[in-house]
Order: structure tokens, then C-alpha cells, then sequence
């Protein structure tokens, strides 16, 4: 993601015309704009409700330089942030309780604080709607675990006769890969493989020799699509995300049977109620480091160099990690039995992030209806 949105003035050009054109034509029940590609059209719309209410949907805390913004775009923006500025001004915010978690109880970098604020404000003035991964999840087809395991193909070679624990997110720096990298090279010691379920960009392979040897499948796409079977061949699948909006692909995972282990940080708190998911703990300290490490992510394209200057400190973390993954394939080597399974096939209609959105922006229309009879009366 880092490396799609770099030439954010173009890209938000873009989505200015189109959000004038939204704009122009009204008519909408509500306008729901997704993290950064949609927050230029609430703040365009600058309070503006004869369109009905603005939905802001913050699924990533990828926040820009507004220095790469042209100049009448910076002028729009109210704070010095585009995903704070658009957060300010949407009528609902929709998050994960994870993420204002973790905006309540530490400190953000710099380049973040406006952001913590705004999200702060926002739900002081019950503006926010928290939204779980597992609200977020459509239905898959059935069987996708039973599959064969044609699908697992490591590089070029046969499916290796050791255990195995696979990375089921996007492979890139800022979701965990410098983590994973530094556990599968001490795992290596165990017999204990460690599988990325997609191929990493160019810029995102690890730069130490000796973290080359990690396998990747080369499988595009969602678990559920398209990436079941090496996740079903595996003790585990492996999280150690620095950030998450949501956690959908530990979701994903959970909702396949698979023991996943997750860092609890953002949309991965709301994870901890189901029983093969499996949380790493975390420091109030460490949750802090690692949207530190984020947050220079975002402003640099030297990604391995900063994970480098972190794992030092974050050290008793990853000993952590491989003591957690150790425990899951032992248990699983000397047939302790599956650990229980997560039942997704009865998840209440009610609980979906769309049904809860939907009574929300009623509630919302109720409220400015309200509103705008009290003035009449009052005027």
C-alpha cells in the first residue's frame, strides 16, 4: 500500500473530481468514502448534508504528506492531515474498536497525533461506529479447507517435510514481513518453515541473505478465494502486524479453523473472543514502538533499513513470537487434538457492518431532521 499511494497529489486530484461531480448530482441517501482514496470527498462536501449524511470509513492509518497535495487541495483541509481532516468532518466514522483502543491508551508519533486527536474528538461526540473484522467478513464457499494442497507450491520445489506456520497478509514491511523474517530465520533451528501466502514486491524482499529463504506461495488475492490450502496445511498461520484497521486476514483465517496467532494492536483487539485465535501479548510500550516504526514507514521508502534500526529493541517480542509458534506446532506434532474451532456459519445478519451502518445513518437522518424543525420553530 505504501508504495501505490506515493503519488497521492495525483491521486487525490482525481477523486476532488469526482467527488464534484458527486456532489453536483445529489440525490444520495449518504456518501461513504473508503480511508484515504475517499477522504477528499468528505471533506469537499464541508458539512454540506442536503446529500444526506457523510460515512467516513477508516480502515488504514495510512495518512500522507499533505506536502505532496497541490496547493488548492491543502487549502481544503482543515488540519495538517488529510485523514484527520476528513475524520473532523464526517458526520459517522467508521473504525474498529481496536484502533480507538489504541488512540486512548498511548501516545501516537508526530506525523500521527492529529489523527489520535481527531478520532478522540470524534468519539467524545458519538460520531464514531466501531465495527469488528468479523462484521466485515462475506461468505465464502464452502469446503475451501478440505481443498488439496496443489495450491501450496513453495518457490518451485515440493511441499517441504517439516512443519509449517504461514503469513497470511499482504508481504510487505509495514504488515509485520521484517518480523516474520526475523522468526522464521530463528525457527529454522526447529525445523519449523515459515510460508508468506503471496510473493512480496521487489522492494519488499528482506535485504539479509540469511532471511532469503523464506517461501512464498505466490497466491493472489483473499485466503478465502484463493489461498485456503496452504493456510489449512499449516500448525499455524502468523499475524505480527505493526498495524491493522481491521484484521481481516487473521479473520479470514480464524473463520477456516486455523490456529492463528495474532500481536494485539489496532483491529486485532477485537480478536481475543474466539478460541483458535491466539494473541502474542504486547506492551503498552511495544504497541507504542511499533506505530513509531509505522509512522516512519510512511514517510520513507527505506523499509528494511528502519525495521532494522527496530528489531534490536523489539527483540523480547519476536523471542516471544517463536515461543508462542513453538507451542502451537509441538502441540500439533504430538496430536494433542485441533484447538476449537471458531463457528462463522451462523453469524447474526445483525452484526454485519452494513446492517449496523445502515441503523446508524437512520438514527443519524432522525437527528438532522430533528435539528432542522427546532431551527424553523426557533427562527
Amino acid at each position: 500500500m505504501l508504495r501505490e499511494c506515493c503519488n497521492a497529489a495525483s491521486f487525490l486530484e482525481l477523486r476532488l473530481q469526482r467527488s464534484k461531480r458527486l456532489v453536483a448530482n445529489g440525490g444520495s441517501d449518504a456518501v461513504i468514502a473508503h480511508s484515504l482514496e475517499g477522504a477528499m470527498s468528505i471533506i469537499l462536501r464541508n458539512g454540506d448534508r442536503s446529500g444526506g449524511p457523510s460515512v467516513f470509513w477508516l480502515h488504514s492509518l495510512y495518512d500522507p504528506p499533505i506536502s505532496d497535495l497541490s496547493q488548492d487541495q491543502r487549502h481544503l483541509l482543515p488540519s495538517g492531515s488529510l485523514l484527520s481532516s476528513a475524520v473532523m468532518m464526517a458526520d459517522i466514522v467508521v473504525t474498529s474498536t481496536g484502533i480507538l483502543k489504541d488512540a486512548r491508551e498511548f501516545e501516537w508519533p508526530e506525523p500521527l497525533k492529529e489523527l489520535q486527536q481527531a478520532l478522540t474528538i470524534a468519539s467524545a461526540e458519538h460520531r464514531v461506529l466501531t465495527v469488528e473484522s468479523t462484521g466485515c467478513l462475506p461468505a465464502g464457499p464452502e469446503g475451501l479447507a478440505a481443498q488439496n494442497d496443489s495450491a501450496f507450491k513453495p518457490g518451485e520445489s515440493e511441499k517441504p517435510a517439516l512443519s509449517l506456520c504461514s503469513f497470511p497478509g499482504r508481504p510487505t514491511v509495514d504488515k509485520g514481513l521484517g518480523i516474520f523474517a526475523a522468526i522464521a530465520e530463528r525457527l529454522r533451528a526447529y525445523n519449523i518453515a515459515c510460508v508468506a501466502v503471496q510473493r512480496p514486491a521487489q522492494q519488499a524482499k528482506p535485504e539479509n541473505p540469511s532471511r532469503q529463504t523464506l517461501l512464498f506461495t505466490g497466491c493472489p488475492g483473499s485466503l478465502r478465494m484463493s489461498c485456503s490450502s496452504p493456510c489449512a496445511n499449516a500448525a499455524c498461520t502468523v499475524l505480527p502486524s505493526i498495524t491493522e484497521g481491521f484484521g481481516l486476514a487473521a479473520a479470514e483465517s480464524i473463520s477456516q479453523g486455523v490456529a492463528t496467532l495474532y500481536q494485539q494492536v489496532g483491529g486485532h483487539h477485537g480478536l481475543e473472543t474466539f478460541p483458535n485465535a491466539l494473541p502474542v501479548p504486547l506492551t503498552t510500550n511495544e504497541r507504542a514502538q511499533l506505530y513509531g516504526l509505522w509512522s516512519e514507514l510512511i514517510e520513507s521508502h527505506d523499509s528494511w533499513p528502519i525495521w532494522n534500526r527496530y528489531e534490536i529493541s523489539l527483540r523480547q517480542l519476536i523471542d516471544r513470537w517463536v515461543e508462542a509458534i513453538r507451542s502451537v506446532v509441538d502441540r500439533a506434532d504430538a496430536g494433542m487434538g485441533a484447538i476449537e474451532k471458531a463457528d462463522f456459519s451462523e453469524w447474526p445478519v445483525e452484526e454485519q457492518w452494513g446492517s449496523q451502518l445502515r441503523r446508524r445513518i437512520e438514527v443519524s437522518e432522525r437527528r438532522a431532521v430533528a435539528t432542522r424543525s427546532q431551527r424553523k420553530l426557533n427562527g
